[in-house]
């Protein structure tokens, strides 16, 4: 993947960044949520959230979309550039790798969650294959005692492993959000990710929580309704005017549409009533 295809294409890869990561979050706090209910993790929704190398899931794909974002290679690197890993320990050649202060913690925060998470999945397949049919063979009557009492307490184990696991994703996680509201404050103009938020503010509240309201300020200051603008723009680049003019109108009804919008709006019914008068 050449550098100048990536930069051309690179804001739509930080909308796929904010978009998957979301949907990694939530799928993986729907998780815990029923793992407190019930003790039990779905080892099929872990298998379909990080999927396999022939047909990678959503979190696999977010793990591609931070490394084609995060390493760039630079001649001459600055004094707060951070170089991968491979030469942490030793001199760099010219035209090294390097990341940004955050752009490494983002990274890293992904890739150790996913890998936590794949541990994740292989728990749940023992829990929903290797531990009922432990608790399976201990209803046997040939089972005795001496046969079965040494391996009692492996079941308890792994929803030990399992608690721990998902503490250790989620906690990972979610500084993984903070650290994308630092990452995002220079996608102010980003109309791609901003169609996204506004098509998708349900999700992105969700899995932004408290972090929502800071989102919104690393991205557009103080004027968090830009978002609406940008984002109908978009639907006008793509051909969508009906659909532009109606998130505008959804905006403006809960008085979340700035100056801007309104223009952009008037400018649409402006449109329409030619369109209409020319038809009729």
């Amino acid at each position: 993947m050449s550098e100048r295809w990536l930069l051309a294409r690179r804001a739509y890869f930080v909308r796929d960044l904010v978009r998957d990561f979301c949907t990694v979050y939530l799928g993986v706090e729907e998780q815990n949520r029923l793992f407190t209910r019930d003790g039990l993790v779905s080892y099929a929704a872990l298998r379909d959230l990080l999927g396999e190398v022939n047909r990678k899931g959503v979190f696999w794909r977010l793990k591609d979309t931070a490394h084609h974002l995060f390493r760039q290679t630079a001649e001459h690197p600055s004094d707060d550039a951070i170089l991968l890993w491979q030469y942490a320990g030793s001199a760099a050649p010219d035209g090294v790798t390097v990341q940004t202060p955050v752009e490494a913690l983002l990274d890293w925060c992904i890739g150790y969650a996913f890998h936590e998470c794949a541990k994740l999945r292989e728990d749940a397949f023992q829990r929903q294959h290797y531990s009922s049919r432990l608790a399976q063979l201990a209803r046997t009557p040939s089972v005795t005692d001496d046969l079965y009492d040494p391996l009692r307490e492996l079941a308890a184990q792994t929803n030990e492993s399992s608690a721990r696991e998902l503490h250790r994703i989620l906690y990972v996680l979610r500084h993984g959000l903070f650290l994308l509201t630092r990452y995002l404050e220079e996608q102010g103009g980003n109309r791609h990710l901003a169609r996204w938020l506004a098509v998708e503010e349900e999700i992105a509240r969700r899995a932004f929580g408290e972090l929502y309201a800071v989102l919104l300020q690393a991205l557009y200051g103080d004027r968090p309704h830009r978002l609406f603008r940008l984002a109908a723009e978009n639907l006008l680049d793509a051909g969508r005017p009906l659909q532009a003019r109606q998130l505008l109108l959804n905006a403006q009804s809960q008085h979340r549409l700035d100056e801007e919008g309104i223009s952009l709006l008037h400018t649409l019914d402006a449109a329409g009533d030619h369109l209409e008068r020319a038809a009729s």
